[in-house]
């Protein structure tokens, strides 16, 4: 799949990204992280200036006058945008490859993503398949890589029922739990969406992957580069992403106070993303009751054995007062207040 991008997303990648940024020339040249993009943005849009493409377009001396800049960030700047031919040359060959770029400057950017986690949704992803998949929500499947056989078949049984009500299986696409569901998701006819801590390049080569990719059963992005090796801090740091582009969320397996899927839980949790869910039973981890002690709903194998809809027995148990995305891709807010704050970051958020 190929995609335009806008001069909008052309700044953006050249000024927070290292997307053909050859390291080895440019050693002493950094892009701007994610905190001093958003503050980048936040005076750019009430200024003159209004858009990324101003970057193109104004000269240097008024980004430093509308944006209270100084030498050191303008020339910072400047060196940065000054890489166009690498980044034309690096987005083609990525899309040679079937990888496409958007930001969030982009209508194809994943609007669940901004509206949920505001400030904390990544400038830039990096995704293969259809992008309309990261668009209707679903239900996020999380737990632990080492996982005992009651929580194979809970993760079994409920992306079957996944697939079967056509929710999107939603995953961190890693060992164990992950990988179980959307596997048994794919495998009987279901969508799934992963969201990678590493690069995409290596997983896409896989046929089992490509094929359905191609048959748009399987969504794949990730907000690092496609040659990105795996780091814990990127695992750590993508769990948001699969809570905000979920409607609900299921832990199988949580170890207290270890691992991803235990930071993931209980920031969402803390966050108020989407409704989580926690199995229960004989053989679940002392993790698991600990998350139900902290506000979590249980599930347990006899809901997943019933014969009422997946869909309608998460409605019933949601908490109505709480915000969360709902299957319309509504972001539910409680105060007027809030809703007028959001949607005013909403604009500043390129």
């Amino acid at each position: 799949m190929t995609m335009s991008l806008s001069i909008d997303s052309q700044a953006i990648l050249l000024l927070a990204t290292n997307v053909g940024l050859h390291r080895e020339k440019t050693m002493d040249l950094k892009p701007l992280s994610l905190s001093e993009w958003n503050a980048l943005s936040e005076k750019l849009a009430p200024s003159s200036l209004k858009y990324p493409r101003a970057f193109f377009e104004a000269d240097p001396k008024e980004w430093k006058e509308q944006l209270a800049l100084n030498e050191a960030q303008v020339e910072r700047m400047q060196r940065l945008l000054a890489r166009g031919a690498n980044l034309s040359m690096e987005i083609e060959r990525l899309s040679s490859l079937g990888v496409w770029i958007t930001t969030r400057a982009e209508p194809t950017y994943p609007q669940r993503l901004k509206k949920v986690l505001r400030r904390k949704s990544p400038v830039v992803l990096f995704g293969v398949g259809d992008h309309k998949l990261a668009t209707v929500g679903g239900v996020a499947i999380v737990g632990s890589r080492d996982i005992d056989n009651a929580g194979v078949e809970f993760t079994v049984k409920l992306a079957q029922r996944c697939a079967g009500e056509e929710m999107v299986v939603i995953s961190g696409g890693a060992r164990g739990v992950d990988s179980i569901a959307q596997d048994t998701a794919l495998n009987y006819g279901g969508r799934a969406l992963a969201i990678l801590a590493n690069g995409l390049d290596k997983i896409i080569q896989r046929r089992e992957v490509r094929e359905n990719i191609l048959n748009n059963k399987l969504l794949l992005l990730s907000p690092f580069h496609p040659n990105a090796a795996f780091r814990v801090y990127n695992a750590m740091e993508r769990n948001k992403f699969v809570y905000a582009l979920s409607d609900y969320a299921v832990v199988v397996s949580a170890v207290e106070k270890k691992g991803g899927t235990w930071a993931g839980a209980t920031e969402n949790l803390k966050e108020k993303w989407v409704p989580l869910f926690v199995r229960i039973g004989e053989s679940c981890s002392s993790g698991n009751s600990i998350l139900v002690n902290q506000g979590a709903t249980p599930i347990d194998l006899e809901v997943l054995s019933g014969t009422k809809p997946l869909s309608d027995w998460f409605k019933q148990k949601t908490d109505q007062t709480i915000q969360h995305v709902d299957l319309r891709g509504q972001y539910l807010i409680k105060d007027e207040q809030e809703s007028k704050v959001m949607v005013n970051e909403q604009i500043a958020l390129f």
